[in-house]
């Protein structure tokens, strides 16, 4: 199975409603979308005030990375620029985890920016 066809199918699982299409619809005209053979991300520029995030904003801190399959080193290269965080929701849970961007790079051994 392809990275986005893991995706697409825990998105069907775990959605509120929403289609796998209108999640991909959405970061189409609103984020970005990365999809290769060894992974697959949907994600976003957000303002991230250590508890929440902020779509709707001119200043963005970190990256949301919303849906995501297969190697995560991928998302360093993905990244069209640098954000401080990386900030996400594990397994549909409601709270957020948020770490430096560069932190979580040194550690999955990604690609120096």
């Amino acid at each position: 199975m392809k990275p986005w066809q893991k995706a697409a199918n825990w998105f069907s699982r775990f959605s509120n409603g929403d289609t796998f299409e209108q999640l991909l619809a959405e970061y189409f005209k609103n984020g970005y979308v990365w999809s290769s053979p060894l992974s697959f991300m949907l994600f976003r520029p957000v303002f991230w005030d250590g508890k929440d995030i902020y779509l709707e904003t001119d200043s963005h801190n970190a990256w949301f990375l919303h849906l995501a399959a297969g190697d995560m080193r991928d998302m360093f290269r993905a990244a069209p620029f640098p954000l401080e965080y990386l900030v996400f929701q594990r397994h549909a849970q409601d709270s957020f985890r948020a770490y430096k961007f560069q932190t979580l790079q040194s550690k999955l051994n990604g690609i120096e920016s």
